[in-house]
């Protein structure tokens, strides 16, 4: 018994390996077949000692003159769904709605599982305010080695004033309206997220 516990030991390491190697390889399927959406963010660049070193996205984006906020916010954990509308080389938002199909009506031509948050920003000099919305769809950091995050910490602190090049994820929403992170576009430099 106790002479093939290093196989059983062996077999058991094998099997991880194989599953851990399964997700990794359904994942970057995943994101290659899903929808390729570009979404205004703003960010952070927090660190942490436990999870590496990461951009926490922030979502954020205003709302054009007249679009007013939904009537209420969710959190994504409520199971809502989003409407998304390209504009101008990325996706804005158009509506949020309990179900799939309450939100085909607001027109968008991506929909994506998620929540969204109403706020009041500032906009230019006077200080006039403008309504925005933050979209929860999953999407929250952007890992990589420490030199990248170093230099992504530096663009971002160089992003003050309204002429700030601006920042975006790249996300694939796939058939089944999950969302996820594909890389992010800071001072008009694409960074993918890599597996190998």
């Amino acid at each position: 018994m106790i002479r093939r516990l290093p196989l059983r030991i062996l077999g058991a390491g094998l099997l991880l390996v194989a599953v851990l190697v399964g997700l990794v390889i359904f994942e970057s399927r995943a994101r290659t077949a899903g929808r390729e959406v570009v979404l205004a963010m703003e960010a952070v660049d927090p660190r942490s000692l436990l999870t590496g070193h990461y951009v926490s996205l922030r979502l954020t984006q205003g709302l054009p003159t007249g679009q007013r906020c939904p009537p209420r916010t969710q959190p994504i954990s409520e199971g809502g769904w989003l409407a998304l509308r390209a504009t101008g080389g990325q996706h804005r938002f158009v509506g949020a709605a309990p179900t799939r199909e309450a939100a085909k009506a607001f027109g968008g031509d991506v929909l994506v599982k998620g929540g969204v948050y109403c706020s009041r920003m500032a906009i230019g000099d006077a200080g006039a305010n403008a309504e925005a919305v933050t979209l929860d769809i999953g999407v929250d950091r952007f890992h990589a080695a420490q030199a990248e995050a170093e230099a992504m910490e530096k663009v971002l602190q160089r992003r003050v004033g309204d002429d700030a090049a601006p920042a975006f994820a790249v996300v694939s929403v796939g058939d089944d309206g999950r969302a996820r992170l594909k890389g992010v576009i800071l001072d008009g430099k694409r960074t993918d997220l890599s597996w190998w």
